[in-house]
C-alpha cells in the first residue's frame, strides 16, 4: 500500500484550515501523513495546528517564518516521507476518496496524475479535464494541452523520488505562476506516463482572496518569466508554433488584464510597458495572428491610448465584462468576510 504525503502551507488560515485538515483525516484510503507548514501566521492558526496535531499522530506541524507559499510547499517536501506527494492549499479541502482515486492513477508505469475539481462559488460546479493518458515522449508533442493542466498544484499526485533525486523546488523568487513552473520541471523529469482525469478529486473555494483577486503591478514581467522558463523546457529551444502561441497569449493576456484591473491612464501606462518588455519576442506574424490591423499600427507606433480603446471595443468580454466580475468579486469577498468575523 503506497504511502502519501499530504503537503498543506498555511498562513493565517484559521477561518479555513480545520476543514482542510478534516477533510484530509477523513479519506477512504488510510496510508497517509499529513504535513502541515505554519508560515509565519500571525493569527490563531498555529494552536488550531497543535490542538488537531493532538488528536491525530498522522499530522506533522512545522513553523517557520513567513517566507511565502512556494517556501512552504518546498518545507512540506522536505518533511514528507511519503512515496508520493499531493498538495492542498489551506482554504480547500478534499473528497473524501480523493486520495484511493489518485493513488489508483498512479500504477507503476505512471510518475504524474492530474485529476479534476469543483471550483465552489456559491455551489459547486465542476471543472472536469479532458480524459488522457501521455507517455513521456509524446508530452512535447501535446505540450500545448499538456500545459493547460500544469497551471496549479493542488488534484495531483507527484512521485517524491523525482523530486528528490532532481533537487526539484518551488521557484521562491516569483508569488505567480510558480506552481505552473513547478509542474514544468517535474515533467521534464519523468519517465513513464502522465494520466489526466475527469474525476473530481478536490474543492477549489473560489471566493476566498485567492490570486484571482490579487493585483500584480508586475504582471507583464511575470508573465514573460513564465514564458521563458517553458522555452527552458524545451532547453532554450522553443518550437516556433508554440513561440508564436505563447508569445501572442500571454502579450495579449497581459494586455486584458490592465484593462481590467486599471483606470485608463494606469493602464496605459502599463500596457506601454508590456509592450516594451515583449518587443523582443514580438513580430508581425505573432501581431497579426491576434490583433488587427488598426491595432498592430497603434502598438507598433505606440499610441497606447488609441489602442486601448479600439482593443476594448473589439473585446468586450475580455475587457469591460472582466472589470465588472473583478469588482463583484471583490465586493463578495468582503461579505464574506465580514460574515466569518
Amino acid at each position: 500500500m503506497k504511502s502519501v504525503s499530504i503537503v498543506i502551507p498555511a498562513y493565517n488560515a484559521a477561518a479555513f484550515i480545520e476543514n482542510c485538515i478534516n477533510s484530509a483525516l477523513n479519506q477512504t484510503y488510510d496510508n497517509f501523513e499529513i504535513i502541515v507548514v505554519n508560515d509565519g501566521s500571525t493569527d490563531n492558526t498555529p494552536e488550531i495546528h497543535e490542538n488537531l496535531k493532538k488528536k491525530d499522530g498522522r499530522i506533522k506541524v512545522f513553523s517557520q517564518k513567513n517566507a511565502g507559499v512556494s517556501s512552504a510547499r518546498n518545507r512540506g517536501i522536505k518533511e514528507a516521507s511519503g512515496e508520493l506527494i499531493t498538495f492542498v492549499d489551506a482554504d480547500d479541502t478534499l473528497l473524501e476518496n480523493a486520495l484511493e482515486i489518485m493513488v489508483n492513477l498512479m500504477a507503476d508505469d505512471v510518475d504524474f496524475v492530474v485529476c479534476s475539481h469543483n471550483e465552489v462559488r456559491f455551489k459547486e460546479v465542476p471543472y472536469l479535464e479532458t480524459p488522457v493518458c501521455y507517455n513521456a515522449n509524446e508530452l512535447n508533442d501535446s505540450f500545448i494541452k499538456f500545459d493547460e493542466v500544469t497551471w496549479w498544484p493542488w488534484g495531483k499526485m507527484y512521485r517524491r523520488s523525482i523530486i528528490a533525486d532532481n533537487t526539484l523546488e518551488y521557484d521562491k523568487s516569483i508569488t505567480f505562476g510558480e506552481d505552473h513552473i513547478f509542474n514544468l520541471l517535474y515533467a521534464k523529469h519523468i519517465k513513464n506516463k502522465t494520466v489526466v482525469s475527469d474525476k473530481i478529486v478536490y474543492n477549489y473555494y473560489y471566493i476566498r482572496g485567492g490570486l484571482c483577486s490579487k493585483y500584480y503591478a508586475n504582471m507583464h514581467e511575470l508573465q514573460k518569466y513564465v514564458l521563458l522558463k517553458i522555452a527552458d523546457y524545451f532547453d532554450g529551444n522553443l518550437p516556433r508554433e508554440y513561440h508564436k502561441y505563447y508569445t501572442g497569449c500571454y502579450f495579449r493576456g497581459c494586455v486584458d488584464y490592465y484593462i481590467a484591473w486599471l483606470s485608463p491612464k494606469k493602464a496605459e501606462k502599463a500596457v506601454l510597458e508590456t509592450i516594451d518588455i515583449y518587443s523582443d519576442l514580438l513580430d508581425d506574424e505573432i501581431l497579426g495572428e491576434y490583433f488587427t490591423e488598426k491595432q498592430q499600427a497603434l502598438i507598433k507606433s505606440k499610441k497606447i491610448k488609441q489602442f486601448i480603446f479600439d482593443y476594448t471595443i473589439h473585446n468586450p468580454r475580455k475587457t469591460i465584462v472582466r472589470k465588472v466580475g473583478r469588482t463583484a468579486r471583490r465586493m463578495l469577498e468582503a461579505i464574506q468576510r465580514i460574515v466569518k468575523k
